[in-house]
């Protein structure tokens, strides 16, 4: 009876998964991490947040303002609601399982900003802590800034990802937002960048505002103009636009 035998054998099999599935599900419980449905990484309505176009957003950081000359920013969502809890989960929940999500957002990030970029980039990753990056297990604006170099390069950009920056002592979570702006200044240059390249910086998220600032001014130079930021999410709520007039030098379009 060799039907009867592979139904049989078909029956166990999925008995067997299922029970592995809730087994799993004890052990490390699924849920999406924007709004808690279960049973799923992540939900189609707060997966689409992430599949918007970039918007401008550094007029809501007023560190990244007082600095000098205006950084272009661009942003894929603001940190509210859904989207925070998701950035919260990845950053902070051990949801490693969201670093290829990531990065496929902030590529497509990259993608559409494409035209408004030189040629010739080095994105700089801001400068992760060495005990957030062990707690975590991985260098999370690192990750971020090699996805968008990549999807540059498919475009046809000559652009390379570097880890050029460290941060001083002390804890930017949790601080005031004079103390990140303090502790953010002791960023330095420790890396090399691509020859004669302006830089694009990349972050996960942009707040006050202090770290890009800093970042900027540890790696500004008439050979490697810093010509704008590209983060997952930002604090403020500006109107969303993504064609406002860029000035970078060897820009296209």
């Amino acid at each position: 009876m060799p039907f009867a035998s592979d139904s049989l054998a078909a029956l166990v099999g999925r008995v067997a998964a299922t029970a592995a599935r809730d087994l799993a599900r004890l052990v490390v419980p699924v849920e999406c991490p924007g709004c808690g449905l279960v049973d799923v990484r992540w939900c189609e309505d707060c997966a689409a947040l992430w599949w918007e176009e970039p918007m401008r957003c550094e007029s809501g950081a007023p560190r990244l303002q007082r600095a000098g000359a205006t950084l272009p920013v661009w942003s894929v969502t603001p940190l509210v609601s859904s989207a925070h809890g998701m950035v919260a989960a990845w950053k902070d929940g051990g949801r490693r399982d969201l670093d290829a999500f990531f990065a496929q957002a902030i590529a497509r990030e990259a993608q559409a900003v494409a035209d408004a970029l030189p040629e010739r980039l080095t994105v700089v990753a801001a400068p992760a802590r060495r005990s957030s990056t062990r707690a975590r297990g991985a260098d999370l604006p690192l990750l971020l800034a090699e996805a968008v170099a990549a999807r540059l390069r498919a475009l046809g950009h000559d652009a390379r990802a570097a880890s050029a920056l460290r941060i001083g002592a002390g804890q930017s979570r949790g601080a005031s937002a004079r103390g990140r702006w303090s502790q953010a200044a002791s960023v330095e240059r420790v890396g090399e960048v691509l020859r004669a390249s302006a830089v694009l910086l990349v972050d996960d998220v942009l707040t006050t505002g202090a770290t890009l600032a800093a970042c900027r001014t540890a790696l500004q130079t008439p050979l490697h103009p810093v010509v704008g930021a590209m983060v997952l999410a930002h604090a403020s709520t500006p109107a969303r636009t993504l064609t406002q007039e860029v000035a970078v030098p060897g820009g296209r379009g």
